[in-house]
């Protein structure tokens, strides 16, 4: 379509009885768009901004194949085409030699990966949508919620249909959440991410198959009406490793690492975690390993955790998010989100 840059294909077909030979079939970073009843407005759904998160991708094959017809025009980016068919398919947050892509939607815009960034951004102006859903999956198992950078009633509407926590975040890592789109005639433009529960897990498709028939059907998203048991969580803290330092996952103390952390430290991703749970491990740095930074850059890990006899344990009830057992993601990016509790 006339001012984008990335390839389009309209009311796109399903040729492919799986997903990775669809995928194959496109070849890269790609605009599905489905022509709606009012074609002047426009939704945007991105997704595979992470090859390891298919969800989103997986979801919108299977509904495809229904021949959908949208309220309004419905723009959907598949973005990291080429990690997510890195063998094996489906397991690379990005290949060896690119960058995270979801960490480079700011300047300088450097490298192939900014450059794709920079493209998105441009893309998603002339959409000029009312909305942009960007689709993720945990990175460890547990249940959905959705983060934004600022609150505004849409999102909360639409994230309350299908999760039950709404972080909003003053953390700015250069993810495409994070974007101030200016969109004419829109004083905002709802921007939100909706983490869809574990890749693995079942329910994840469900919850962005969901979003996709929500934004389909419903003709007017500001009379959505407010989830009361949405629960809104603010300015959560990023809990990382410093550099240098080295995490494993076991079921007890593993002498050769800085942290160890508790095999299923994912299962901490669901309701509070107590003081009174150990997490994991700490070696003789003890909690020198680790860091909390928050939108500021100031530090909070002896706010947040303690160590009794070894153990890494909550300094104050805490909601944990996002909590890996993937070492190369706990290295890499971080070990989870921490949002204390009153």
């Amino acid at each position: 379509m006339e001012g984008l840059s990335l390839p389009v294909i309209i009311d796109p077909p399903v040729d492919h009885a799986d997903v990775e030979s669809w995928l194959q079939a496109l070849g890269g970073p790609v605009w599905l768009v489905l022509e709606g009843e009012d074609d002047r407005r426009c939704r945007v759904v991105t997704t595979l901004l992470h090859g390891n998160e298919p969800s989103g991708a997986l979801a919108l094959h299977r509904w495809l194949a229904e021949r959908p017809r949208p309220r309004t025009r419905l723009a959907v980016l598949l973005a990291n085409v080429r990690g997510a068919l890195s063998p094996p398919t489906f397991t690379h947050r990005h290949t060896l030699d690119d960058r995270d892509l979801n960490r480079c939607f700011r300047p300088p815009f450097a490298g192939p990966d900014g450059e794709l960034a920079w493209t998105i951004i441009q893309d998603l102006e002339t959409w000029a949508p009312e909305c942009v859903i960007d689709l993720h999956n945990t990175s460890g198992n547990g249940p959905a919620f959705a983060v934004t950078t600022r609150r505004h009633p849409v999102i909360e509407a639409l994230a309350g249909r299908f999760c039950e926590q709404l972080i909003v975040t003053d953390l700015r890592l250069g993810s495409l959440m994070e974007l101030p789109l200016r969109i004419p005639g829109l004083a905002e433009c709802p921007v939100f991410t909706l983490e869809c529960g574990g890749a693995l897990q079942p329910g994840a498709r469900e919850v962005a198959d969901g979003l996709y028939r929500l934004l389909a059907e419903c003709s007017d998203l500001t009379v959505l009406p407010s989830a009361p048991g949405l629960e809104v969580l603010v300015h959560p803290l990023r809990v990382e490793l410093r550099p240098g330092a080295s995490v494993a996952y076991d079921r007890s103390p593993r002498p050769d690492v800085d942290l160890t952390l508790w095999v299923r430290i994912d299962e901490h991703n669901r309701g509070v975690t107590s003081p009174a749970a150990p997490l994991g491990w700490l070696g003789h740095h003890g909690l020198a390993c680790l860091q909390a930074r928050d939108g500021d850059g100031r530090e909070h890990v002896g706010e947040l955790f303690c160590v009794r006899e070894g153990r890494l344990h909550a300094r104050r009830p805490l909601r944990l998010f996002m909590a890996t057992t993937n070492s190369e993601i706990a290295r890499s990016d971080c070990l989870f989100y921490a949002v204390p509790l009153a």
